[in-house]
């Protein structure tokens, strides 16, 4: 039982770490052109990802939803093209 509740502890302290990375001062950090890696460096995984393609460009959207933001980041072919969100 103790082994359960230390994974559990352990696992919900690394997903409020991971939270963390999304805050104002990272998101202006987020630039046109940067690529996915780099977008993942700066703010961490998102919370979802949509992809397709049609005659070799992909288009990819990061989002990344936490209680106090709401944030989406479309790729054109691995590039940032925008970024959108706010923060209450």
């Amino acid at each position: 039982m103790k082994k359960v509740l230390l994974f559990i502890t352990l696992a919900a302290a690394l997903g409020l770490n991971a939270c963390s990375k999304l805050t104002e001062a990272n998101l202006e950090k987020i630039h046109n052109g940067m690529t996915t890696e780099e977008v993942k460096d700066i703010l961490g995984d998102p919370t979802s990802v949509q992809s397709s393609g049609v005659l070799g460009i992909t288009g990819t959207t990061y989002a990344y939803h936490t209680s106090s933001s709401d944030v989406k980041i479309t790729f054109l072919n691995d590039k940032v093209i925008s970024t959108e969100g706010d923060f209450k």
